[in-house]
């Protein structure tokens, strides 16, 4: 069953065609991938299915947390995020000088039940969400290993463990569909690894749909159930992973060059 379809989607920038008619199909509970060469579009398609772009043409219908099929071309991210979406970025986007925790609490935000006059008096309601979404935020730091980091400045973890905060965030918000641009960056091969079985671990336990994004291939293959290959702004092919790695178009696009 599909929890995202997009179809004939394109996106001009001035005189710039950078994502040029892209129809993605992602099937509920999936891990896919989306791969190409440097300048292909992949962070583009990212920021038109999250909100950050509105397509020139061409749809997207997400089925939300609830189950209703919805279009959702053009909205902010903001109310995407209402509607199950969320994301990472290449750049980490932490909010640096909070803790650990808040970072996380900063990411339940759209659940909040209670009003700024009952936070001012501090009135139950208040104080069970507060309550709430503090055990909410320790369970998910348990699940990627930082729960005894919970009080330290986001600023002054070590790289991985801040890729780690900024996937647990995206965790936090609710989201069933989760968007991960290049969460392997900058990592060494045993953070990688480590990376790889926590993206599984969390999508098992949280029912997640993970779209990623990612330069290394071997994270790539390993991980991924299917992959589309993005050049020059369009889909060239897609498939299980053994099919990529031996497809002709892929190979060129990589390497530069006509394959024999």
């Amino acid at each position: 069953m599909s929890v995202l379809k997009v179809r004939g989607l394109n996106k001009n920038f001035g005189g710039l065609k950078a994502v040029s008619d892209v129809n993605i199909t992602v099937n509920q509970g999936e891990l896919l991938g989306l791969i190409g060469p440097n300048g292909a579009g992949k962070t583009t398609i990212f920021n038109l299915l999250t909100g950050v772009y509105v397509p020139t043409t061409g749809t997207v219908r997400l089925k939300d947390v609830d189950g209703n099929k919805i279009n959702i071309n053009g909205m902010k991210p903001h109310i995407t995020a209402r509607h199950g979406i969320s994301r990472t970025f290449q750049n980490i986007r932490l909010f640096k000088n909070l803790s650990v925790v808040d970072n996380l609490k900063i990411g339940m935000h759209k659940n909040i039940r209670h009003s700024i006059f009952e936070a001012i008096l501090r009135l139950p309601r208040f104080i069970r969400d507060e309550k709430m979404f503090e055990q909410q935020a320790m369970y998910i730091l348990s699940l990627v290993g930082l729960q005894d980091k919970h009080a330290e400045f986001a600023m002054n973890l070590p790289y991985g463990e801040q890729r780690k905060l900024e996937i647990a965030r995206a965790i936090a918000t609710g989201a069933s569909v989760i968007f991960l641009d290049e969460p392997a960056a900058g990592m060494n091969p045993s953070e990688t690894e480590d990376l790889s079985k926590l993206i599984v671990k969390l999508k098992d336990e949280f029912h997640l749909t993970v779209i990623l994004i990612e330069h290394d291939m071997k994270f790539v293959m390993n991980l991924c159930e299917r992959i589309y290959v993005l050049d020059f702004g369009s889909i060239i092919a897609e498939g299980l992973p053994a099919e990529i790695q031996s497809n002709k178009r892929v190979i060129e696009a990589y390497l530069g060059e006509q394959v024999e």
